[in-house]
């Protein structure tokens, strides 16, 4: 009898440890779901809260550069209103004061140009005047020679010698 007692409570033991043992894993691993779940909605507003800041900026800049397209229209606008109304206004007829003027109505950036432009690569050496003359990678270019009026010293250490010794 006294054996099946400590089975029992051998039974209730083991029962109760393997109890606070699954309790344990499931808190830590359940806890570590809720943080996963919770950093992924959170990295998930995040993008959504950049591509709306960004749709923004995009919408931003584009009313901004259609305002000042009609900024420019609506100033050249005037331009022109008052340089017609001083060249009729005025006696002298206007033609040849450049403030009056009108401008001209701007060309279109997607229009061909009329004429082909003739593009030349940049050269890679310096051109020569004439065949004779030295190229710009000459050790001596833009080097004037200039005449000493000494004469070369043939013995460098005589000289020296001179030159050391004091004056009597």
């Amino acid at each position: 009898m006294e054996s099946l007692h400590m089975l029992i409570v051998t039974g209730i033991c083991c029962f109760l440890a393997g109890g606070i043992i699954g309790a344990f894993f499931t808190s830590r691993y359940s806890a570590n779901e809720k943080k996963n779940r919770d950093l992924e909605k959170h990295l998930h507003e995040s993008q959504t809260e950049l591509k709306q800041y960004r749709q923004e900026v995009t919408e931003h800049f584009m009313t901004t550069s259609n305002l000042l397209n009609n900024l420019t229209e609506t100033y050249r606008d005037i331009h022109n209103h008052l340089a017609d109304s001083a060249s009729k206004l005025t006696s002298s007829g206007g033609t040849n004061n450049p403030l009056i003027q009108s401008i001209p109505e701007p060309v279109s950036k997607l229009a061909s140009p009329t004429e082909e432009i003739e593009a030349t690569p940049p050269l890679d050496y310096a051109p020569k005047s004439s065949p004779y003359d030295k190229g710009s990678l000459t050790e001596d270019h833009h080097l004037e020679k200039v005449e000493l009026g000494e004469k070369p010293i043939d013995d460098l250490a005589q000289a020296i010698a001179d030159n050391a010794k004091p004056n009597a």
